[in-house]
């Protein structure tokens, strides 16, 4: 049977309609899905698995110090006064090193590489590096703190010691070039032959502290980061590929080969969320991100905020905060007892770092109030403190990202040490970081090539093919049934039509008064 060509057309465009509509709303999600699924695993394979192994840009990473402009006074008791010095801006280039594939469970061991550039020309106005910085010793605060609370009884062999090894200090301040406490190192004289000295730094080789490194001739040489620049880093992380299930993609399972750490309590020891470089696609406003620091020696859960876009691509914005121990049943566990937590906006990490260091948001932002009026000087401010993620939620990778993090040391105030029996016993501020991210023109490209481009040009051809398919098919239908559908509207017509016939009308005329005969006219 040969149809009428308008008809063919008709047909032809319902068809492309119902093709718009299963491909636009159905088959192509399942086609990106499926397709996303293969390529945010972390196959040898894949883009995402090149860039999660060595990124090829370099991260920005700028530090603060806080420079004690009342040394003297706080020596005596007085609350500190500090002045904020930077940004020292650095090149941090992240790499993974001896990754080793398990296909049988679906993981990769790895270890860390970070190397760190100093830019003194991207650094604040001025600042080479040179500049002599006021800031208490964490080195000696930190070797008195844990001394006082472990082994009191060896306080006055410290005092001794102090005197040779920082050759009979005044105070507990140093000054120093700012370079050199980062990343160069101060020297610390273990060369001495007294036996108070000589014995300090006996334990100090002993126990391995972080940051220092031995050096020829009994010399020890402590820094903040130097330690870690250019240097492989020891523990062996194991995270999960993806390739079986995408979801589970970066997700921490092991560090060392233990499957949970053995320094808190109860849950906070587990591993929760991913190493902080690949998040798992398809993200939602409800969803909670985890990501695993090892640094902190605990996980962080972002929460969302709100819509943002970033080189004209939309994003979703999570933020963090350091959260509030003692009030917080998820971080109680972080504590000995929920009597013996920090104030609000502030995390011990002594059992992470094996130093009493605590950590906090730049300025004490989301702080207590008890803890920011011991120090003079800050000035906490969300937008500039605050840790905020830009993840694009399909693809679940991180845009832009401010990660800022404060250290801080408590002064501690003891008549047992010289130096530290006028302290004002107070959590002072020495330094803060911010590892920022932010995706440059090469890379959003390429994001957008491979998925936005794509995805708008079939949301445009799916609405194109079901409104012309629709209209197509209308208008063979309409053309098919012109015919009917014009009898039908004379046949309406002729229906509601009277006809008035030329005597009906002539009856229908009203006149108003009677009829009179014509005036006669006399003459």
């Amino acid at each position: 049977m040969q149809f009428p060509k308008h008809l063919k057309i008709a047909a032809g465009s319902a068809g492309a309609a119902l093709f718009g509509i299963l491909f636009g709303w159905v088959m192509f999600p399942a086609i990106l899905k499926g397709q996303l699924k293969k390529e945010m695993a972390l196959s040898k394979k894949t883009d995402v698995r090149q860039m999660w192994e060595k990124i090829p840009f370099a991260l920005d990473f700028k530090i603060y110090l806080f420079n004690y402009t009342n040394a003297a006074e706080v020596q005596k008791g007085a609350i500190p006064i500090v002045k904020e010095i930077g940004p020292y801006y650095f090149e941090e280039w992240k790499e993974k090193v001896e990754v080793e594939e398990n296909d049988e469970d679906d993981t990769i061991n790895y270890k860390k590489l970070d190397v760190f550039l100093f830019k003194p020309e991207q650094s604040g106005p001025g600042l080479t590096g040179e500049e002599i910085i006021t800031m208490p010793n964490p080195f000696m605060v930190g070797m008195a703190t844990v001394v006082h609370r472990d082994k009191p009884a060896m306080l006055n062999m410290i005092n001794k010691a102090f005197a040779g090894i920082f050759d009979n200090p005044e105070d507990i301040f140093f000054r120093v070039k700012a370079l050199d406490i980062l990343f160069r190192g101060i020297i610390i004289n273990c060369a001495r032959t007294e036996f108070a000295p000589k014995a300090v730094c006996t334990a100090l080789k002993k126990e391995a502290v972080n940051g220092l490194s031995i050096e020829p001739n009994n010399q020890f040489r402590f820094s903040l980061f130097g330690m870690r620049n250019g240097t492989v880093d020891s523990h062996v992380v194991t995270v999960r590929r993806g390739m079986k299930n995408v979801m589970d993609v970066g997700q921490v399972i092991a560090v060392d080969g233990k499957p949970q750490q053995e320094i808190w309590r109860d849950h906070c020891n587990e591993y929760s969320g991913t190493d902080g470089t690949v998040f798992p696609p398809f993200l939602t406003e409800k969803d909670r991100l985890q990501s695993f620091s090892g640094d902190l020696c605990r996980s962080f859960k972002p929460w969302y905020q709100k819509k943002t876009s970033y080189r004209g691509i939309k994003t979703n914005r999570y933020i963090a905060n350091i959260g509030d121990f003692a009030n917080d049943p998820e971080l109680q566990c972080f504590c000995d007892t929920p009597d013996t937590c920090p104030p609000k906006g502030l995390m011990d990490l002594t059992k992470c770092l094996g130093a009493p260091m605590f950590v906090s948001m730049p300025h004490f932002l989301d702080c207590d109030p008890s803890v920011q009026k011991n120090v003079k000087g800050l000035t906490p401010d969300a937008n500039e403190h605050g840790i905020e993620i830009d993840f694009e939620p399909i693809s679940g990778t991180p845009m832009e990202a401010r990660q800022r993090i404060q250290f801080n040391m408590r002064l501690l105030k003891t008549d047992k040490l010289e130096l530290f029996k006028d302290l004002p016993d107070t959590i002072a501020p020495l330094f803060w970081i911010e590892e920022g991210l932010a995706l440059n023109k090469t890379f959003v490209n390429m994001l957008k090539h491979q998925l936005f481009w794509p995805k708008r040009a079939v949301g445009v051809l799916k609405w194109l093919l079901v409104s012309f398919g629709i209209l197509g098919a209308l208008g063979g239908a309409v053309f098919h049934f012109k015919g009917n559908i014009m009898s039908f509207a004379v046949s309406n017509n002729s229906a509601s039509t009277t006809k008035i016939n030329p005597e009906e009308e002539q009856k229908d005329i009203s006149v108003i008064g009677q009829a009179q005969d014509p005036a006669k006219i006399s003459m």
